[in-house]
């Protein structure tokens, strides 16, 4: 009797790794989780390793530079915000490239908060998009032929606007310009996102 509870004791250790269910794994627990970071002054953020077109939405309260850039084997390779004093915009970086970002750089003098996405989070682009200063916006599903959009800009710095393809990469640049601003400009065929570049109030009409 003594034998068979020992051999059942035995068989039972050896089953119950097979029975436990298989690790997550890192990739799948950030695929489509928000990550909000906090902090004040400068400081460096480690954020899950990312290779594809992701936005950063970035806050500052402070009256100097706030600088944040995304970095790749420890070189800058996409700026996400640069502004002064207080701020509030969206950016977007590995939209040319595929840098493994690793975490993100902050120059700031105040408090700030980073919100890190996957581009497919960008803001709606609803038929006349309008905003104040840098963002990113989205396409329910990329246009399927080319067409005329006005584009308005009331600012005194660049005003810049690209257009990017279904996976998140830049395609054609449609506007850089300097100060105020309107325009007429054709939206590639193939349009899913477009990043505007922005110190002051802007529209897009489709």
């Amino acid at each position: 009797m003594r034998l068979c509870l020992r051999v059942l004791t035995v068989l039972a250790a050896l089953a119950a790794p097979l029975l436990l269910p298989p690790p997550a794994t890192a990739q799948a627990a950030h695929a489509s989780a928000a990550a909000t970071y906090r902090g004040e002054g400068d400081d460096v953020v480690r954020i899950p390793v990312t290779s594809g077109p992701t936005i950063v939405k970035a806050t500052h309260r402070g009256e100097s530079n706030f600088i944040v850039w995304a970095l790749a084997g420890g070189k800058q390779v996409g700026l996400v915000a640069n502004a002064v004093g207080d701020h509030k915009g969206t950016r977007a970086f590995n939209t040319i490239r595929g840098d493994k970002v690793r975490s993100l750089e902050v120059t700031a003098d105040g408090a700030w908060t980073l919100q890190v996405l996957p581009i497919t989070k960008a803001r709606y682009w609803a038929i006349n998009a309008k905003g104040a200063g840098p963002d990113v916006l989205r396409l329910t599903s990329a246009s399927k032929a080319a067409r005329r959009i006005t584009i308005r800009h009331q600012g005194e710095s660049n005003f810049i606007v690209w257009a990017l393809d279904n996976r998140g990469h830049t395609t054609k640049l449609l506007s850089n310009k300097v100060g105020d601003y309107r325009g007429r400009v054709l939206l590639p065929a193939g349009t899913r996102y477009a990043t505007i570049e922005a110190d002051g109030t802007w529209s897009i009409a489709r």
